[in-house]
């Protein structure tokens, strides 16, 4: 039987990978959005998924960071 998975988000897998190579980053959307070569809302959306997920937390000053619960 062959079963269909979502497909893998390779923007979401850089920016994880971003994250576990330097766990105390701190980047803006603006940030992401240079460095991946996407428009602003595309990494917005990215980095909201990986907050959504647990991997990322978003600070009060719309900065997102490894959350402390993936680094447990």
């Amino acid at each position: 039987m062959i079963t269909f998975a979502d497909p893998i988000d390779l923007d979401a897998l850089r920016i994880r990978h971003e994250f576990l190579t330097l766990p105390d980053l701190n980047v803006s959307v603006d940030t992401v959005a240079a460095l991946l070569g996407v428009n602003e809302r595309h990494a917005l959306l990215t980095l909201e998924a990986l907050v959504s997920e647990g991997f990322l937390d978003r600070t009060l000053e719309r900065q997102y960071v490894r959350s402390s619960a993936a680094t447990s």
